[in-house]
């Protein structure tokens, strides 16, 4: 596709968005927690897994190093035996994914020129497993969209160890960027300082799909249905 087709196809998303559908169809299939590992903090996935209830979803966050086949494959038959939605992150797809393991995508990996649709369901190696994505600002949340994911991960919501430089967006941001992603039919999780059921409850307008985040699922673990989930 050309630049220009490219720039037509954002158009018409953005202009989908000012009366667009909800998001929540999209959203049905996805789990209401997600985990996310982290170099410094979780970096062990089967550690991270380990605290997961059933129902919720793992994203193994791989940038710096690339795991082989097999610890992919032993950590995707951990997963399901523990009924746990594992996604795998990785800064260039090269190798087809295990079945039932699905994909999380970077921001920069959303700024490839013409991306439109490549992550649609129809396109998806292996077919129909769930993508989603990264997104901190509103041309994100576009691009996620062009892109076909299921649903964005929007960060840092409040203030966090992970990113302690980074200015949060807040309630007020969290929700603008939220709606934006429900009218182009993208699912929404809050992402970033979620560590309690108080800060959940201030999200639940919103209508999250869920809630991401690395220590939070060491003390909520159990919990199977977060505050303001509809």
């Amino acid at each position: 596709l050309s630049h220009r087709s490219c720039l037509y196809a954002e158009m018409n998303l953005v202009m989908r968005a000012k009366g667009g559908k909800s998001g929540r169809q999209s959203a049905k299939r996805l789990p209401h927690l997600l985990a996310l590992t982290d170099p410094d903090r979780a970096p062990d996935p089967h550690a991270a897994l380990a605290h997961l209830p059933r129902g919720a979803g793992l994203v193994w966050r791989t940038y710096q190093t690339k795991p082989s086949r097999a610890a992919l494959v032993s950590l995707a038959h951990a997963a399901r035996r523990k009924h746990v939605a594992l996604f795998v992150a990785v800064a260039e797809r090269k190798n087809p994914r295990p079945a039932n393991v699905g994909e999380h995508l970077p921001e920069f990996r959303l700024k490839a020129p013409c991306t439109e649709k490549k992550y649609a369901r129809g396109r998806r190696e292996p077919r129909g497993t769930p993508v989603t994505a990264a997104a901190h600002s509103a041309p994100a949340v576009i691009a996620a969209a062009r892109a076909g994911v299921d649903a964005v991960l929007i960060s840092p919501v409040f203030a966090t160890a992970s990113h302690a430089s980074i200015r949060p967006l807040g309630v007020t941001r969290f929700a603008a960027l939220a709606t934006l992603a429900h009218s182009l039919e993208l699912g929404v999780y809050a992402l970033g300082g979620v560590t309690d059921k108080a800060q959940m409850r201030r999200l639940g307008g919103s209508k999250p799909t869920g809630y991401a985040g690395i220590g939070i699922f060491k003390r909520l673990s159990s919990m199977r249905n977060p505050p303001g989930y509809s």
